[in-house]
């Protein structure tokens, strides 16, 4: 009975008119004008910034917290205080200073975020930015697999090499666990250290190297039905819409890619199954269909594996796959007569790299002008500073 809510909005009405009991400007989380809002209103409720207290308009007013002081303790003023910090110091077994912190379309462990397709759709795997520099002193080629090593621990993702990375630091997202990725929780590599009085662990400053993970073959995987194991050195898996994506990379060599296969995307009768692969194994590619739709596609190469993911994966939510499309899935790519989105930018619309490109090249030089051509960056807004920087690299690309 304590939770016989009729809709949304009476829950958002009991939890704004709580944030206002015994409140009186108190505490700084107040949204007490909310507390009767009509379902009418609720639907129409734009965002606002907080302390709205009971009795305020709910109008795009916006201040500076804390502009005049009046924080939120007992006299108003605000606390400084003190902590010892044991600084550490790089050294030449680790000379990086590892960063960790969240991404823009993740929460916390993915306990949620991680089922919802869409936002797996941007980064579907871990990785560390590494400075170009940094990443030739290390032998670390863009998109192969490094380990991070810390005196605490090490990891293993995706190498992204970028110049957007400070040079002598390497940032790794904090999300991925063991239910995602084998070896990528980079939890187990940050330093132990905490706040004397918080508690709050160093997670931005742990002192690292990092080294190349020498692999014999790459591999990427859309799969109809989630494997229940996957016996490979590296493996990182994510929903997509119609089944899953998996990345992968194997230290020893596969002598029977047919049965790998099968074992990975499922076998049973009335299967019919393509493949492809070249004289010495090096590179191979298998498409499993059940009637004319897709099971599951395995494509490996000796380098990290160049497919069209987007455009793979949109083939595991296809009805009907038959003849020539059969063939272009085994390619990879998409043909001269059907577009390839790129990587997502935009989670929210599932708008590709590609076409935020092609819509700059036909004339959207700002942000806004590419949010009305294809709604990218219209909803959330967090797409905004990466849609920025396409559009700053095409126009590089023009003066260069």
């Amino acid at each position: 009975e304590a939770f016989d809510y009729r809709s949304p909005a009476e829950i958002f009405r009991e939890h704004a008119a709580l944030s206002g009991i015994a409140n009186d400007g108190t505490r700084d989380f107040d949204i007490g004008a909310c507390a009767e809002l009509s379902e009418s209103a609720y639907d129409m409720l734009a965002p606002f910034q907080w302390p709205r207290r009971q009795g305020q308009a709910l109008d795009d007013a916006t201040t500076r917290f804390f502009a005049e002081g009046g924080f939120y303790t007992p006299d108003r003023r605000g606390r400084f205080v003190p902590t010892p910090v044991a600084l550490q110091a790089v050294s030449p077994e680790f000379p990086l200073i590892l960063n960790t912190g969240r991404i823009r379309d993740q929460w916390h462990t993915m306990t949620r975020t991680a089922k919802t397709p869409r936002l797996m759709s941007h980064y579907a795997e871990s990785f560390c930015e590494i400075h170009p520099e940094d990443a030739e002193e290390a032998g670390i080629a863009p998109a192969t697999l490094v380990r991070i090593v810390t005196p605490q621990g090490t990891a293993l993702v995706r190498a992204l090499v970028t110049e957007r990375q400070q040079r002598g630091s390497i940032f790794v997202p904090m999300h991925w666990t063991d239910q995602q990725t084998a070896q990528g929780r980079i939890g187990a590599a940050v330093l132990p250290a905490v706040d004397p009085v918080s508690g709050q662990p160093g997670l931005k400053s742990s002192f690292a190297r990092i080294e190349p993970f020498d692999v014999a073959w790459y591999g990427f995987a859309v799969l109809r039905n989630k494997p229940e194991t996957i016996p490979v050195d590296y493996w990182a898996i994510a929903q997509a819409e119609g089944g899953w994506r998996v990345e992968l990379a194997g230290v020893e060599p596969v002598e029977d890619w047919i049965a790998y296969a099968a074992d990975l995307i499922g076998s049973g009768e009335d299967l019919e199954t393509l493949s492809y692969s070249d004289q010495d194994q090096a590179s191979f590619r298998l498409a499993t269909f059940s009637g004319d739709a897709l099971l599951g596609a395995l494509f490996v190469a000796p380098q990290p594996v160049a497919v069209s993911r987007t455009w793979a994966i949109e083939h595991l939510s296809t009805k009907e796959i038959r003849g020539t499309e059969r063939l272009r899935l085994l390619s990879g790519r998409p043909g001269a007569d059907q577009a390839d989105p790129g990587p997502i930018v935009c989670a929210c619309f599932s708008v590709g790299a590609n076409q935020i490109a092609a819509a700059v090249e036909s004339g959207a030089a700002s942000v806004e002008a590419v949010g009305a051509a294809l709604r990218a960056g219209t909803n959330c807004g967090s797409c905004r500073v990466e849609i920025r920087r396409l559009i700053d690299a095409a126009a590089l690309k023009k003066t260069g």
